[in-house]
Parts: structure tokens; sequence; C-alpha cells
């Protein structure tokens, strides 16, 4: 029997190395580094500004492979990642990087087959609402955080996605995020559907459209037993417009959501979570957008200009609401054929959180440093 399985199993490697050896297999890879200065002003009166030199690995640094054969197609990546599981979002100082601990993460697994008609893709890719619009690198995502789409700690999550022309539809995992809102005794959540996304592609010559909605809805049940349940519902709708005028372009994004940290959309605000006042559930809505402006000088050099700002509020009886802005300068510099630097500039102001009325100043940071890329494959 154990020579029956062993016989097997040889059978079975031999086709899988069969198999790859049919298919084109493309390995690539990008290693990057971050070397920045950071001053950040918490914005309390008498406190002396944080200044700190992040000197690590970048956190897109990533390896994979991608595969095509006949009508399938797929991809694996990893990527290094920090070890702290600390937001990517904030200005901090983050030394125990990938370059530390060499943490790694799955990126993407997925593949796709082409049926004739559409496409079908099972896996773990990109969302549809992702959407960049800037090009900065300091945040690791461009913008998103601060007015733009997209998901935190990396946006590929798991998900079935039907694509037919220009049109796509993807059945991803629900998020129950709902533990960063202070729900009293709601603690128990139940997931009747998945997440939905719907994205519809304008492409032409010398500019792109892309239109983006996303639904996600789940229970919460009181822990204490009277079965008594609430729905949180979100919903996110964004659209991208990127124009090309020779060698300048113009890239614009707006978003809205209801409930958008429940969604997991990244956000910098922490007045984007539904929150009980009394026995009410309250939704929270947010407003964001980001705009670059860019010019390609010649091979080497291209310059651009980006800006993100983000309105957050709950729907409280209080005033309960909080903003973000961020002004950013960047160089690309092309060294070699895929070799780069991005040196950057960037503001950031935290503005000022609303809570239940109290207004409280949360300071602002300047950034600036250098981001450095190879990409090889």
């Amino acid at each position: 029997m154990k020579k029956i399985i062993l016989l097997l199993a040889v059978i079975a490697l031999v086709g899988a190395f069969s198999a790859i050896a049919s298919a084109d297999v493309d390995l690539y890879g990008s290693a990057r580094f971050r070397s920045y200065y950071v001053s950040n002003d918490n914005g309390v009166p008498g406190s002396d500004k944080d200044r700190d030199l992040e000197w690590r690995m970048g956190l897109l640094s990533r390896f994979g492979a991608n595969f095509k054969s006949k009508n399938i197609t797929g991809r694996f990546e990893l990527d290094a990642r920090a070890s702290s599981g600390a937001s990517l979002s904030e200005p901090i100082e983050r030394t125990d990087g990938a370059s530390k601990l060499g943490a790694i993460r799955l990126r993407h697994l997925w593949g796709e087959w082409d049926f004739g008609a559409g496409r079908l893709m099972i896996g773990h890719n990109f969302p549809l609402y992702d959407v960049p619009v800037s090009g900065i690198n300091y945040y690791s995502g461009g913008l998103q955080s601060r007015g733009g789409m997209g998901y935190e700690f990396g946006p590929r999550t798991s998900q079935i996605r039907l694509t037919f022309g220009d049109l796509r539809l993807a059945f991803l995992t629900t998020v129950t995020a709902y533990q960063f809102a202070p729900l009293g005794s709601f603690e128990e959540a139940n997931i009747r559907y998945p997440k939905i996304e719907l994205r519809y592609d304008i492409r032409k010559d010398t500019y792109a459209l892309n239109l983006v909605g996303g639904w996600q809805t789940y229970e919460i049940e009181d822990r204490n037993g009277t079965k008594e349940t609430r729905d949180i519902t979100s919903y996110v709708l964004g659209a991208r417009l990127k124009a090309n005028i020779g060698p300048a372009y113009a890239n614009l994004g707006l978003t809205w959501r209801q409930n958008g940290r429940n969604y997991d959309a990244w956000t910098v605000t922490n007045k984007e979570l539904a929150v009980l006042q009394g026995n009410d559930l309250k939704d929270a809505h947010a407003w964001g957008v980001v705009a670059a402006l860019g010019w390609k000088i010649n091979d080497m050099w291209t310059f651009e200009a980006s800006h993100g700002s983000l309105n957050a509020k709950q729907d409280t009886s209080l005033d309960n609401e909080d903003d973000a802005m961020v002004w950013c300068l960047q160089a690309k510099i092309t060294l070699a054929p895929n070799v780069y630097i991005f040196p950057e500039l960037i503001y950031q102001d935290n503005k000022d959180v609303i809570n239940d009325g109290v207004v409280t100043d949360q300071g602002d940071a300047t950034i600036f440093g250098i981001y450095w890329r190879i990409d090889f494959h």
C-alpha cells in the first residue's frame, strides 16, 4: 500500500513539473528601502517634537511569479513586512522592520480561467475598492489612508471574481471590525453574506475613468443572551479620473463611504466606525479626495505634487468628527533601467478631532527622505 501511495505521489509530482514546464512562468522581484526623517508634533502645548530617523527595508519589497498556460493565468507573491503589526498610517518609529526579523506575508495567490464570454478568478488578490491616485511611497500605498480608496495592511483579500469586458464583480470576505467601536454588550458577529464590490473601467487614449462601489453587512448580537441584534451596514463609492496631456498627467480620486472602518477601508480617522448611542446604532460617514499632478521631463526625471484630505463624522447627538490632510512633493529619478530613487517631502496636518463636542488638536508632521527601489526579473 505504501508503495502505491509513493508511486502516486511521484506521478503527481512529475505531472506538476510537466505542467509548469509547459506554462509561461515569469519570476520577478523588487527590493526597496526606506530612509526618512520624521518630525512629529503631537499638538500638546509645551511638549517637544518627536524627531526620528527611519532606516530599514521597505514594506513593499516583494518576490513572485506570473503563470500563463492556454486559458489559465495565475500569480504567487510574497512581500517583506514589519514584525510589530504597527499601523502603516502613522509617522511613528518602526525600527523592528522586515530587515530585523525577515517577516513575510502572502500578497497574491490566485488563478483565473478565461471561459470565452468572461473570466473567473478565485484566490487572494486586489479588491476592486483599491484605486491609487498618487505615487507617494512613504505611506506604503499612496494616499489611500488620507482620502483615497484602499485597504489597510495591504489591500489584497480572498475573493471570487467575475470579469466581463470592462465590468468586474467580486465577492469578498466580510470583515467584522465592529470591536473597534464601543458597542456595549454587543460582541458576537453573525455573517450572512459576502462583501460585494462592483467596478467599471472606461479607457480612452488620453484618459481613463474608474467607477467603484461596495456593500457589506453583518449582524451583531447581545452577548448576554437576550438575542437582541443590530445590523452594521457599510457602503463605499469611488471614482478615479486619470488624464495624460503630453508629458504631463493629472489624477483625481473621490470617495464617499458609510461605516468605512467597519468595511476595512484604510483610514487615519477614528470616526469611521458605527457606534451605539443608548440603544440606537449610529452610522459614520466620510468624504475623501486625492489629487496628483505630474510632469515627466525625460526618461530620467519625473516630478509629482499630490494632496489628500479626509473628513469623517459619526451621526451622534454630540459632535464626533475627525479630519486629516496631507501635501506631498516627489521626484522619481531613474538611475538605470529598473533602478529608481524617490526623494519625497510631506507635510501632514492631522487636524482637530472632536470627541462628544470636545475639540483636541492632533498636531502635524513633516517627513522628508528617499525611497530606494531596484526591480529584477
